[in-house]
């Protein structure tokens, strides 16, 4: 199950300035707030309840009740699975998010979806958008950046989607300035950590992954990349089909 922070972290976009408040405070006091009453918590910031009721459902909670009880257990939680087993969990948690929806609907209805990625994370990317390519030829992977710089300059209003697990590889970021110069929409997937290239994004997936090195060298499981990839291919695969039922 994704921590009280990761939620939070996927739906900040989203959020209030009083919500914000709100997340500050439980973080802060996570034991206090999963036994405290909802009542009690909103009148704290000298809200009503609805309030609440409202920030835990975009945190991707169905209540109240359901957010203490999570916050409990994560406050309790035991180390009865491996870490790479409760990272898959998290990640097939963030592929049903609202915002991976959202975003296969926006892709769905762009004339053009151009993909990115360098080294490991871009031969993975470049195997998942052939699924995409399957479904419709408007989704492209570029191997080259100056390809891709090309396409940003020589077209109009398309949607150019950065993949880069630390979210801050200088050539990708140098893509994703020039990309919104140039008036395109951006979209990125990043590790769920706090990053320039998500900061840049008109919207911004997040995987998670666990970093691992041996003998110097990276063998970070990149599985969480390709589950929000599938994840995000599913949804269009739906939206397109039904868009095609109805023509």
């Amino acid at each position: 199950m994704l921590t009280f922070y990761e939620r939070v972290k996927n739906a900040e976009d989203r959020l209030t300035e009083l919500e914000e408040g709100i997340v500050d405070y439980v973080l802060k006091h996570q034991t206090a707030v999963s036994q405290e009453k909802i009542a009690s918590l909103a009148s704290q910031f000298y809200t009503v309840p609805n309030t609440i009721s409202r920030l835990v459902h975009k945190l991707g909670y169905e209540s109240f009740s359901e957010f203490r009880h999570a916050l409990k257990a994560e406050v309790e939680e035991q180390h009865y699975k491996s870490e790479q087993e409760k990272a898959i969990l998290k990640n097939l948690e963030l592929a049903r998010s609202d915002k991976l929806t959202k975003i296969a609907e926006q892709i769905s209805k762009a004339k053009a979806v151009n993909f990115y990625a360098s080294d490991q994370t871009g031969l993975l990317t470049k195997l998942a958008v052939q699924s995409f390519y399957a479904l419709d030829d408007k989704f492209q992977f570029y191997d080259y950046e100056k390809e891709l710089r090309r396409r940003m300059s020589s077209k109009k209003d398309e949607v150019f989607f950065l993949v880069s697990m630390s979210g801050e590889t200088q050539s990708v970021l140098d893509l994703a300035v020039f990309c919104k110069e140039q008036g395109h929409r951006l979209i990125s997937l990043t590790n769920l950590t706090d990053n320039p290239l998500s900061r840049l994004a008109d919207e911004a997936l997040y995987c998670l992954l666990q970093e691992e090195e041996i003998n110097g060298y990276d063998v970070t499981d990149k599985t969480a990349l390709m589950i929000i990839l599938e994840a995000l291919f599913r949804k269009c695969c739906v939206i397109l089909h039904e868009k095609e039922a109805l023509d």
